[in-house]
């Protein structure tokens, strides 16, 4: 598969903003709760969206759009929603490596659906970088794929988060479907507002729409985060029309893993250990291959 360089460089712009965006995210999380900061995010990138939209001249998405991108938005609500509560049932150390699943889960489930085969060397590559992401990611008393394994089989955290790498793998083939049939910009509007509605449906059904106050702290944070989910989300649905979704997937793991790693130890002051130097050089030499 022949990737253009106008490709390479919409996917490395989208994993770099999805990386800055998790930073702002970790950030905020301090001093705005979860759903909130979900709703905040989600909602905020309606209007950005809506502005490329119009300039665009508002063109009317084709019959074909609506399964596909309500299908994406859907799942991507249900996905947000078995995250919140993964990482409310179990620790971040024994649920987050299970994300790491996504560049297979993708790639798996664009055949049937997008007919895109990747040969046997993009295959040996998106296995490195998700070894190396998966190893990067263990914590605690789970440094190993035994321990990893012991927490996925013990923890309902752990397997509610392979099913959320399972809905955002998924999510992905249907973007690019649903890309095809109105364009980016609207699909963004679709993905967002739906995030933001049912985010707000929740809330009210629990009754903790009073949490949507914590939006009150760190205006400028929050902005910041809000225009790096655009930019990110908006250089993802433009770049899955050029190149194959198993690829961005794979970028985004494997480029974000580094640079948590990085943003870690310079803005949180996380320490760097062996194991997690190993798992970049891993992750690095997947991506090559991919490229090669």
């Amino acid at each position: 598969m022949t990737i253009s360089t106008t490709a390479m460089l919409l996917v490395l712009g989208c994993a770099l903003a999805f990386s800055g965006a998790d930073v702002f995210r970790k950030l905020l999380a301090g001093s705005i709760r979860p759903v909130p900061l979900l709703f905040a995010l989600a909602a905020g990138m309606v209007p950005a969206f809506l502005v490329w939209y119009l300039l665009q001249g508002a063109p009317t998405p084709a019959a074909g759009y609506w399964v596909p991108g309500l299908s994406s938005t859907l799942i991507n609500v249900a996905a947000n929603l078995a995250f919140l509560e993964a990482v409310r049932r179990s620790p971040l150390s024994l649920t987050i490596p299970f994300l790491s699943l996504t560049p297979v889960f993708t790639t798996l489930l664009a055949i049937p659906m997008l007919g895109e085969t990747p040969g046997g060397r993009q295959w040996l590559g998106i296995t490195a970088v998700v070894v190396g992401a998966f190893w990067l990611n263990l914590g605690g008393e789970s440094r190993s794929l035994k321990g990893a394994w012991q927490s996925f089989m013990e923890e309902p955290g752990s397997r509610l988060m392979v099913m959320v790498s399972l809905l955002w793998s998924l999510a992905m083939p249907l973007d690019k479907m649903a890309v095809s049939e109105a364009g980016a910009a609207f699909h963004g509007i679709v993905l967002g507002g739906g995030v933001a509605l049912a985010l707000v449906l929740l809330a009210a059904l629990r009754g903790t729409l009073g949490e949507f106050r914590d939006l009150r702290h760190r205006p400028g944070m929050l902005t910041l985060g809000v225009i790096l989910s655009v930019v990110a989300l908006a250089l993802q649905l433009v770049a899955i029309r050029l190149v194959w979704v198993g690829f961005v997937e794979t970028m985004k793991r494997g480029v974000g893993s580094f640079l948590a790693l990085l943003w870690g130890r310079l803005i949180f002051g996380e320490a760097f250990a062996v194991h997690r130097f190993i798992a970049v050089a891993l992750m690095g030499s997947g991506v090559a291959l991919i490229l090669l």
